[in-house]
Protein backbone atom coordinates (compact mmCIF):
# COMPACT_ATOMS: atom_id res chain seq x y z
CA UNK A 1 0.00 0.00 0.00
CA UNK A 2 1.62 3.20 -1.15
CA UNK A 3 0.47 6.64 0.13
CA UNK A 4 1.25 10.58 0.18
CA UNK A 5 1.82 11.86 3.98
CA UNK A 6 3.64 15.57 2.88
CA UNK A 7 2.17 17.60 0.22
CA UNK A 8 4.06 17.96 -2.69
CA UNK A 9 5.68 21.19 -2.91
CA UNK A 10 7.07 22.86 -5.96
CA UNK A 11 9.64 25.71 -6.52
CA UNK A 12 9.85 28.15 -8.97
CA UNK A 13 12.78 30.12 -7.38
CA UNK A 14 14.71 28.58 -4.64
CA UNK A 15 14.18 30.29 -1.14
CA UNK A 16 16.77 27.85 0.64
CA UNK A 17 19.64 28.22 -1.78
CA UNK A 18 21.84 29.36 1.38
CA UNK A 19 20.91 26.20 3.27
CA UNK A 20 22.63 24.19 0.52
CA UNK A 21 19.19 23.24 -1.76
CA UNK A 22 19.27 23.73 -5.46
CA UNK A 23 19.29 27.28 -6.73
CA UNK A 24 16.97 26.14 -9.50
CA UNK A 25 13.26 25.20 -9.84
CA UNK A 26 12.67 22.06 -8.25
CA UNK A 27 9.95 19.89 -7.04
CA UNK A 28 10.03 18.42 -3.41
CA UNK A 29 8.39 15.25 -2.97
CA UNK A 30 7.69 12.13 -0.39
CA UNK A 31 7.38 8.61 -1.56
CA UNK A 32 6.13 5.57 0.64
CA UNK A 33 5.36 2.31 1.08
CA UNK A 34 4.08 -0.51 2.86
CA UNK A 35 3.45 -3.66 3.38
CA UNK A 36 1.86 -6.18 6.05
CA UNK A 37 3.36 -9.92 6.03
CA UNK A 38 2.21 -12.80 8.95
CA UNK A 39 5.33 -13.38 10.88
CA UNK A 40 7.63 -16.05 10.00
CA UNK A 41 9.34 -16.54 13.20
CA UNK A 42 8.96 -16.00 16.65
CA UNK A 43 10.69 -14.08 19.58
CA UNK A 44 10.83 -15.69 23.63
CA UNK A 45 11.92 -13.20 25.37
CA UNK A 46 12.24 -14.44 29.09
CA UNK A 47 14.03 -14.11 32.39
CA UNK A 48 15.81 -17.09 34.45
CA UNK A 49 15.10 -16.19 38.43
CA UNK A 50 16.68 -17.63 41.28
CA UNK A 51 15.73 -16.46 45.22
CA UNK A 52 18.25 -17.56 47.95
CA UNK A 53 19.14 -16.23 51.72
CA UNK A 54 23.42 -16.64 50.24
CA UNK A 55 23.97 -14.79 46.47
CA UNK A 56 26.15 -18.04 45.80
CA UNK A 57 23.11 -20.15 46.38
CA UNK A 58 21.00 -17.55 43.95
CA UNK A 59 23.52 -17.54 41.41
CA UNK A 60 24.10 -21.60 41.91
CA UNK A 61 20.32 -21.95 41.11
CA UNK A 62 19.79 -19.90 38.18
CA UNK A 63 23.15 -21.16 36.63
CA UNK A 64 21.32 -24.41 36.74
CA UNK A 65 17.99 -23.65 35.14
CA UNK A 66 20.28 -21.66 32.44
CA UNK A 67 21.84 -24.55 31.70
CA UNK A 68 18.71 -26.76 31.43
CA UNK A 69 17.53 -24.22 28.88
CA UNK A 70 20.38 -24.22 26.89
CA UNK A 71 20.08 -28.29 26.68
CA UNK A 72 16.44 -27.63 25.89
CA UNK A 73 17.37 -25.08 23.11
CA UNK A 74 19.95 -28.05 21.51
CA UNK A 75 17.55 -30.40 21.79
CA UNK A 76 14.97 -28.38 20.13
CA UNK A 77 17.34 -27.57 17.33
CA UNK A 78 17.66 -24.00 18.02
CA UNK A 79 20.99 -22.21 16.50
CA UNK A 80 23.38 -21.23 19.03
CA UNK A 81 23.47 -17.87 17.00
CA UNK A 82 19.46 -17.48 17.86
CA UNK A 83 19.91 -17.12 21.61
CA UNK A 84 21.61 -14.14 23.33
CA UNK A 85 22.09 -14.99 27.11
CA UNK A 86 24.67 -12.26 27.79
CA UNK A 87 24.86 -11.02 30.79
CA UNK A 88 23.62 -11.76 34.73
CA UNK A 89 22.20 -9.61 37.24
CA UNK A 90 22.47 -10.08 41.33
CA UNK A 91 20.51 -7.37 43.32
CA UNK A 92 19.62 -7.57 47.25
CA UNK A 93 16.66 -8.35 48.91
CA UNK A 94 15.63 -6.38 52.31
CA UNK A 95 13.50 -6.50 55.41
CA UNK A 96 11.26 -3.53 53.47
CA UNK A 97 11.17 -2.76 50.04
CA UNK A 98 9.38 -0.28 50.12
CA UNK A 99 11.09 2.21 52.06
CA UNK A 100 14.29 3.20 50.48
CA UNK A 101 15.61 5.37 53.43
CA UNK A 102 15.40 2.44 55.84
CA UNK A 103 15.15 -0.68 54.47
CA UNK A 104 16.97 -2.82 56.58
CA UNK A 105 19.20 -5.80 57.10
CA UNK A 106 19.46 -7.97 53.63
CA UNK A 107 17.78 -10.87 53.82
CA UNK A 108 18.58 -12.60 50.23
CA UNK A 109 19.94 -12.31 46.89
CA UNK A 110 18.06 -12.29 43.28
CA UNK A 111 19.72 -13.64 40.51
CA UNK A 112 18.73 -12.85 36.96
CA UNK A 113 19.65 -13.77 33.51
CA UNK A 114 17.78 -12.77 30.59
CA UNK A 115 17.49 -14.66 27.58
CA UNK A 116 16.12 -14.00 24.53
CA UNK A 117 15.80 -16.45 21.63
CA UNK A 118 14.66 -16.52 17.84
CA UNK A 119 12.42 -19.67 16.74
CA UNK A 120 12.70 -20.13 13.34
CA UNK A 121 10.28 -22.83 13.33
CA UNK A 122 7.12 -20.78 13.50
CA UNK A 123 5.15 -23.93 14.68
CA UNK A 124 7.14 -24.96 17.40
CA UNK A 125 7.20 -22.07 19.41
CA UNK A 126 3.80 -22.37 21.30
CA UNK A 127 5.23 -25.93 22.84
CA UNK A 128 8.74 -25.04 23.54
CA UNK A 129 7.69 -21.75 25.90
CA UNK A 130 5.61 -23.99 27.67
CA UNK A 131 8.52 -26.41 28.34
CA UNK A 132 10.67 -23.39 28.91
CA UNK A 133 8.20 -22.23 31.41
CA UNK A 134 7.71 -25.78 33.24
CA UNK A 135 11.74 -25.50 34.31
CA UNK A 136 10.49 -22.95 36.91
CA UNK A 137 11.47 -19.38 37.92
CA UNK A 138 10.80 -18.36 34.56
CA UNK A 139 9.40 -15.21 34.27
CA UNK A 140 8.59 -14.25 30.47
CA UNK A 141 8.44 -10.48 29.32
CA UNK A 142 7.24 -11.16 25.91
CA UNK A 143 6.56 -13.21 22.75
CA UNK A 144 6.38 -11.48 19.51
CA UNK A 145 6.52 -12.00 16.14
CA UNK A 146 9.25 -10.71 13.64
CA UNK A 147 9.85 -11.58 9.70
CA UNK A 148 13.25 -13.77 8.79
CA UNK A 149 14.22 -11.59 5.62
CA UNK A 150 13.16 -8.31 7.17
CA UNK A 151 15.96 -6.91 5.60
CA UNK A 152 14.83 -7.81 1.55
CA UNK A 153 11.53 -6.67 2.17
CA UNK A 154 13.29 -3.27 3.84
CA UNK A 155 15.05 -2.84 0.50
CA UNK A 156 12.15 -4.09 -1.98
CA UNK A 157 9.96 -1.35 0.22
CA UNK A 158 12.72 0.94 -0.79
CA UNK A 159 12.48 0.54 -4.60
CA UNK A 160 9.21 0.99 -4.20
CA UNK A 161 9.06 4.27 -2.22
CA UNK A 162 11.66 5.89 -4.80
CA UNK A 163 9.00 4.35 -7.45
CA UNK A 164 6.09 5.93 -5.56
CA UNK A 165 8.29 9.67 -5.48
CA UNK A 166 8.84 9.64 -9.32
CA UNK A 167 5.18 9.47 -9.78
CA UNK A 168 3.98 11.22 -7.94
CA UNK A 169 6.92 14.03 -8.80
CA UNK A 170 5.78 13.26 -13.01
CA UNK A 171 2.10 13.54 -11.95
CA UNK A 172 2.48 16.73 -10.46
CA UNK A 173 4.85 18.45 -12.82
CA UNK A 174 2.77 17.77 -15.50
CA UNK A 175 -0.49 19.19 -14.46
CA UNK A 176 1.80 22.21 -14.10
CA UNK A 177 2.92 22.57 -17.01
CA UNK A 178 6.87 21.83 -16.14
CA UNK A 179 9.09 18.57 -16.34
CA UNK A 180 11.55 16.68 -14.36
CA UNK A 181 15.14 17.12 -16.17
CA UNK A 182 17.27 15.77 -12.98
CA UNK A 183 17.71 14.26 -9.85
CA UNK A 184 19.40 16.33 -7.13
CA UNK A 185 18.54 14.65 -4.02
CA UNK A 186 17.60 11.37 -2.10
CA UNK A 187 17.21 11.06 1.91
CA UNK A 188 15.48 8.98 4.09
CA UNK A 189 14.44 11.80 6.82
CA UNK A 190 12.73 14.86 5.98
CA UNK A 191 15.28 17.52 3.85
CA UNK A 192 15.15 20.03 7.28
CA UNK A 193 16.03 23.34 5.68
CA UNK A 194 12.67 22.85 3.51
CA UNK A 195 10.43 21.16 7.00
CA UNK A 196 11.60 23.40 9.56
CA UNK A 197 10.11 26.68 7.34
CA UNK A 198 7.60 25.33 5.46
CA UNK A 199 6.18 22.72 8.21
CA UNK A 200 7.47 23.46 11.58
CA UNK A 201 4.97 21.25 13.36
CA UNK A 202 5.20 18.09 11.12
CA UNK A 203 6.12 15.20 12.82
CA UNK A 204 8.90 12.39 11.33
CA UNK A 205 7.44 9.13 10.62
CA UNK A 206 9.59 6.14 12.13
CA UNK A 207 9.97 3.11 10.12
CA UNK A 208 7.32 0.56 12.65
CA UNK A 209 7.43 -3.35 13.60
CA UNK A 210 4.49 -4.13 14.89
CA UNK A 211 4.93 -7.46 17.48
CA UNK A 212 2.74 -9.96 19.01
CA UNK A 213 1.07 -10.83 22.42
CA UNK A 214 1.91 -11.71 25.91
CA UNK A 215 2.16 -15.58 27.15
CA UNK A 216 -0.07 -17.20 29.17
CA UNK A 217 1.39 -18.83 32.60
CA UNK A 218 -1.15 -21.57 32.65
CA UNK A 219 0.06 -25.31 32.66
CA UNK A 220 -1.74 -27.24 30.12
CA UNK A 221 -1.31 -30.85 29.00
CA UNK A 222 -1.04 -29.74 25.01
CA UNK A 223 1.06 -26.63 24.03
CA UNK A 224 -0.85 -22.89 24.78
CA UNK A 225 -2.25 -21.04 21.88
CA UNK A 226 -0.66 -17.74 20.72
CA UNK A 227 -1.84 -15.80 17.78
CA UNK A 228 0.99 -13.20 16.55
CA UNK A 229 -0.20 -9.80 14.61
CA UNK A 230 0.99 -9.49 11.50
CA UNK A 231 4.44 -7.66 10.87
CA UNK A 232 3.61 -4.29 9.13
CA UNK A 233 7.12 -2.39 7.92
CA UNK A 234 6.97 0.95 5.89
CA UNK A 235 9.62 2.92 4.19
CA UNK A 236 9.68 6.27 2.99
CA UNK A 237 12.04 8.16 0.77
CA UNK A 238 12.19 12.28 0.62
CA UNK A 239 13.31 13.32 -3.02
CA UNK A 240 14.21 16.35 -4.71
CA UNK A 241 13.84 16.86 -8.51
CA UNK A 242 15.07 19.66 -10.37
CA UNK A 243 12.35 20.58 -13.09
CA UNK A 244 11.40 22.92 -15.90
CA UNK A 245 9.37 24.35 -18.02
CA UNK A 246 7.60 21.76 -20.48
CA UNK A 247 8.10 22.39 -24.56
Amino acid sequence: MKRLLLPLLIFPISVFAAGGLPDKPYIYVRGEAEIEKSADMAMLRFDVVARAPEESKASDEAQSKANKIFALLKERKIADNDVIAESLRSEPQFENEENYQRRGKVIGYVVTRPFEVKVRDIATFSKLADEVMAIGGIEFSSIGGDLQKEKEIREELWGKALANARDQAEKTTKQSGMKIDSLFAISPVPIPQIVSAMFPQEATAERTVVTGSNPSTAKEQVPSQYRLRPIKLSESVHVIYLISPAK
